[in-house]
């Protein structure tokens, strides 16, 4: 028994340790991410004109709000996340703001900027929404894959989940979104 429980934990340690990534290494490398924009806002700042630099802050106590994204970032970005998605990124159930910043090597404050700013949107709800996509276009191409496969193949955390984003925006089940569409 002793042999049986020492085997189950060495596959388990290969096993996940292949796939592990620390929490610490993510934050350090977030860190590392968020002190390069911080140089580059302070570099911007310097090069400021002297009537910018005239100009009356809005609160002392309060963080100055961010720049706006240069079209050339803007541009940037949308095409790492269309990469991303064409990529099957979105699979990944356990995706969020920090894994898709490191992997596309942008930076976090980043990323919500762009969501916020030029999709009006955020992390989450992008994320729902290419997903609830990709679950449509599943559901056409293969009629037979219950919707289990169809949840877990579009990266959702469960079938419950795919079930309520399709009640909140197609105001049916999957089930009955198929009978209608097919």
């Amino acid at each position: 028994m002793g042999l049986v429980i020492l085997l189950f934990f060495i596959i388990n340690f290969v096993a996940f340790g292949y796939s592990y990534v620390p929490t610490e290494e993510l934050l350090n490398k977030e860190r590392d991410n968020e002190a390069t924009a911080d140089m580059d806002n302070l570099e911007s700042k310097a090069s400021a004109t002297d009537s910018d630099i005239l100009q009356p802050e809005s609160e002392p106590d309060s963080e100055p709000a961010p720049l706006p994204l240069s079209a050339e970032r803007i541009d940037f970005i949308q095409s790492a996340l269309d990469k991303w998605c064409a990529d099957i990124g979105y699979k990944d159930s356990s995706v969020n703001m920090l894994t898709l910043s490191l992997s596309l090597d942008i930076s976090k404050n980043e990323l919500s900027q762009f969501f916020s700013q030029c999709q009006n949107t955020t992390f989450r709800i992008w994320l729902g929404d290419i997903r609830f996509n990709a679950a449509k276009k599943m559901m056409k191409e293969f009629p037979d894959y219950n919707n289990d496969i169809i949840s877990a193949e579009c990266g959702f955390s469960s079938r419950s989940y795919l079930y309520r984003i399709f009640k909140e925006k197609e105001g049916c089940t999957p089930v009955e979104w198929r009978a209608k569409n097919s």
